[in-house]
């Protein structure tokens, strides 16, 4: 139970995170750019940032090895922090169903 504890810390820690390290990187307001498809420069910025998350989570993953419940736990804070972040709802749902596809 005690390394269940230390363990459920860390995943908790990083999928924070990782999380903000999106925001840092992709701002809402970049965010919106990228979702009125008017901005290439938006969407390039948006795309690297969502690779950059998805190969973080799967060196993580790769590293700890979390098992099913770990996975859910990182995946349910990360989707937490960046709605708590001021990123559309739809959009965090959106980004976590991909990095879920990319990282099973």
């Amino acid at each position: 139970m005690y390394w269940w504890g230390k363990k459920k810390r860390l995943l908790i820690e990083f999928a924070a995170e990782v999380a903000e390290e999106l925001y840092q990187r992709v701002p809402p307001e970049i965010v919106e750019k990228h979702l009125s498809g008017k901005n290439k420069k938006a969407t390039r910025r948006f795309d690297a940032a969502v690779d950059n998350a998805i190969a973080r989570i799967a060196d993580f993953r790769s590293k700890n090895k979390p098992g099913v419940y770990g996975k859910a736990k990182i995946f349910q804070v990360f989707t937490q922090r960046l709605k708590e972040l001021g990123y559309p709802e739809e959009l965090v749902d959106d980004i976590n169903t991909f990095i879920i596809t990319k990282n099973p």
